[in-house]
């Protein structure tokens, strides 16, 4: 399925409380260097995509599985991390990325991150 086409069910999810649309399955995904900035990706399963220098800015991943996703060299300004399951995921070289993004989301030891940011 396009992607375009995901992202618009998952809106239609989203926003109806998950009466109508579909959840976004975008797990091991091959979605590098992909343009979704803004998108509304909350909720969404993204275990083990493949996000390497994605815009991610302004995209709302509230919620999201990110477990064991390459992020590596993402664009991440002003991304909506909040209860974000990040565990296992690579965000070494993202952009962007603030200490406040990471307390917000959920972590552990297997998650690696950017040089001056902590767990």
């Amino acid at each position: 399925m396009e992607l375009r086409n995901i992202l618009s069910k998952h809106k239609l999810w989203v926003e109806t409380a998950g009466k109508e649309g579909e959840r976004a399955d975008l797990r091991k995904a091959i979605l590098q260097e992909a343009d979704l900035h803004d998108a509304n990706l909350q909720g969404a399963d993204l275990e083990g995509a493949h996000l390497s220098v994605a815009d991610l800015m302004g995209a709302n991943l509230q919620l999201a599985n990110l477990k064991r996703a390459d992020l590596w060299m993402a664009d991440l300004k002003d991304t909506d991390l909040r209860g974000a399951e990040l565990q296992g995921a690579n965000l070494s070289g993202v952009t962007n990325l603030t200490q406040k993004q990471i307390d917000s989301a959920i972590t552990d030891q297997a998650t690696a991150l950017p040089s001056g940011l902590r767990r």
